[in-house]
């Protein structure tokens, strides 16, 4: 059998029991499940009857003062004797119920699996250890030291994605993996909204997995201990998503990804627990605000970061947390935030779908082609074709690539394909009302002037529309 140091911190691991006190004279640990409205008292004593009747009249009397600690009306108290001696008694007044008995097997109080697994590996340390962690008033140290398998399994899923995008580009050279799953306006605007989720699953390299894996186990710990798992993989789900998904509304080039936004939720979600609980102290606000202030001067020396998904996963995880704490607020407050959740996202959403874009590659191709990396550009251009993903911009590209190279009749064929897919491509439209204009077929130039979304983009197709009016 364990000592009861141990048996008190694995107990405070796996089940909802925290430290509540120890009382020196008497050497016993206290615990309380706030859910339950239950103590539990761990003792290694071996007792005769008479001072276990003894025990049990103290804390009978002393019903309304433990109470008072643990904040909560006690109505059981369950008395673990961590002794050789068998035996069951139970006691009963009309207020509480104290029961004592003796375990030889923590699995008897602790019936979470991943216990056996933990015990099975894991070698026990001095009494020193767990007497310190578990009577520590650092205000993140209890939900430190709970086991948190949603914490644990998105952390987990996170390091698996990531180590196999670093094989897909360090070893195949390949982008394969990030342009399957990262958010892109383009894309996501075209129905791929499983992107919305994937991408929260996603890092850019280990420099930019390691910050949001830092703040995702210390923040997930702490909802998860709050709450339970299935909390926590909601608010990480749906901060991540809908941050993303409100982050489109301003980014339409380019790719996002990233467990940022879903990170920043899961901090709204404390906050606004710490609030409505009234456990706002000025260590913990200093502490919340050190970590988050580290994550981001370190994430500056990484590019493209996306405040906007930031934003928008705060007040995600704000609402939520309104919504999560219904019972402690008024309820219209919970149907107000639920209401503002569902406009948030639709304004995401709509937001979204007033905004244009290319495709991330022919992006990247026009990107390369600006430079005058033409050899690039052609690559990407030849990828988005095999993978046939190729779109009007594609094909625009390919054509000016060939006028480059000096194959100017095929390359024309390519920016005339570009317009039949799409006259409404700037790119694409400005040749042609060029060379509408070269041989004064204004009648062409004027349809091609018409078929244009406004306001047009591009500033020399817009010096063209000036000097056609």
């Amino acid at each position: 059998m364990k000592n009861k140091w141990q048996a008190a911190f694995e107990v405070a691991k796996y089940t909802n029991y925290d430290f509540l006190h120890y009382e020196n004279d008497t050497e016993i640990i206290w615990l309380k499940d706030r859910k339950k409205k239950t103590l539990m008292c761990l003792l290694d004593l071996d007792l005769s009857d008479s001072e276990l009747e003894s025990i049990t009249d103290n804390i009978f009397n002393s019903q309304d003062n433990l109470s008072q600690i643990a904040g909560f009306l006690v109505k059981t108290i369950n008395l673990y004797h961590l002794t050789e001696k068998k035996f069951t008694r139970k006691f009963k007044s009309k207020t509480l119920k104290v029961n004592h008995r003796t375990v030889n097997n923590l699995e008897k109080i602790i019936s979470n699996p991943f216990y056996k697994i933990d015990m099975k590996y894991k070698k026990p340390k001095d009494d020193a250890f767990y007497k310190r962690r578990l009577m520590s008033r650092h205000p993140f140290e209890k939900y430190m030291i709970k086991f948190t398998p949603m914490t644990l399994l998105l952390v987990t899923l996170n390091t698996i994605v990531l180590l196999i995008n670093l094989i897909f580009v360090h070893l195949f050279n390949t982008y394969e993996l990030t342009n399957l799953l990262a958010v892109s306006h383009y894309e996501v605007a075209s129905g791929e909204y499983y992107r919305l989720v994937t991408s929260t699953f996603l890092h850019v390299g280990v420099s930019h997995f390691l910050f949001n894996i830092f703040a995702l186990y210390i923040l997930g710990k702490f909802v998860e201990g709050i709450y339970t798992p299935w909390h926590m993989l909601i608010t990480y789900i749906t901060a991540g998503t809908i941050a993303s998904l409100f982050s489109l509304v301003f980014i339409t080039e380019g790719i996002s990804l990233g467990a940022s936004g879903a990170v920043y939720g899961l901090l709204g979600l404390i906050i606004i627990h710490l609030l409505i609980t009234r456990k706002i102290k000025a260590k913990l606000i200093f502490q919340i605000i050190a970590v988050f202030a580290v994550v981001s001067v370190l994430s500056m020396f990484t590019a493209n970061i996306n405040h906007y998904a930031h934003i928008g996963g705060l007040i995600v995880g704000v609402l939520l947390g309104i919504i999560f704490n219904f019972r402690r607020i008024q309820f219209k407050y919970t149907i107000i935030a639920a209401a503002v959740l569902i406009l948030f996202t639709m304004f995401s959403h709509f937001g979204m779908n007033q905004q244009t874009s290319i495709h991330p590659m022919d992006d990247e191709a026009l990107h390369y082609y600006e430079e005058g990396n033409y050899d690039a550009a052609l690559e990407v251009v030849n990828n988005s074709i095999n993978k046939e993903v190729a779109t009007d911009m594609t094909y625009y590209l390919l054509g000016k690539l060939y006028i480059e190279s000096g194959d100017g009749e095929k390359g024309q064929q390519y920016v005339d394909k570009s317009y039949e897919m799409d006259p409404s491509n700037e790119f694409a439209a400005k040749e042609k009302i060029l060379e509408f204009r070269k041989v004064q077929d204004y009648e062409s130039m004027n349809e091609a002037i018409s078929k244009l979304d406004t306001p047009v983009e591009d500033k020399g197709l817009q010096i063209l529309l000036d000097e056609a009016n």
